[in-house]
């Protein structure tokens, strides 16, 4: 445990703690974005079992705080282990059913008469899809998307929960080993503002370039 705020030590702490934030988070958003994609599909199925499998498991995901996911996952299905890739699982799980409500919502926002003109110019569903329907989607679901995104990022802030240092367990043991608190705080305060505007300035430059 670093004795002093300004240590190699504490920026070594802090480092460890920020590559694994970031990793969580990442990985959450994204796997949780498929999850979700799939999900919607599910509901969309012509198959009535396809579609009561997803609107439970919807209904059971919403109302479970993501911290009973996370402890769940950790200690009932890996026993104790592996704590990196529970918290990501949790993590995508509860996003997973706020992105196939956005797959819905945005989805759904696109006029029908605009796909039946697509198909009127000849377009086959998978290019209406992709050339009429998917950029309007897009561009409805990214203020939404990128709000729960950086909502997920700050959340990762409870996985010292399962024995892994995060930015903010790696803060608390510098507080903890240089007796201050103030700093160490405004620190890590800063520099979850930073990671929070680079993600979304990230969703940005991927939906530009999609």
């Amino acid at each position: 445990m670093p004795a002093s705020l300004f240590s190699i030590e504490s920026l070594m702490l802090i480092l460890r703690g920020l590559g694994a934030t970031i990793l969580i988070a990442l990985l959450s958003v994204l796997l949780g974005t498929l999850i979700g994609g799939t999900l919607y599909a599910m509901l969309r199925s012509h198959h009535k079992a396809m579609r009561t499998t997803a609107a439970i498991y919807r209904f059971i995901i919403r109302g479970t705080p993501v911290m009973i996911l996370l402890l769940a996952i950790y200690y009932v299905f890996f026993s104790g282990h592996a704590s990196l890739l529970a918290a990501i699982l949790a993590f995508a799980i509860s996003f997973s059913t706020f992105a196939c409500g956005l797959f819905q919502s945005s989805i759904e926002s696109v006029g029908h008469g605009q796909i039946e003109a697509g198909r009127s110019l000849g377009l086959t569903n998978m290019q209406t899809y992709r050339y009429v329907v998917a950029p309007q989607a897009v561009r409805n679901a990214l203020p939404a998307f990128k709000f729960q995104a950086v909502n997920t990022l700050k959340s990762t802030a409870v996985v010292g929960y399962v024995a892994i240092l995060d930015l903010t367990q790696a803060t608390e043991a510098i507080r903890q080993g240089s007796g201050q608190s103030f700093v160490p705080l405004v620190i890590v305060t800063v520099i979850y503002i930073i990671l929070a505007w680079l993600l979304s300035s990230l969703i940005d430059l991927l939906v530009k370039k999609i």
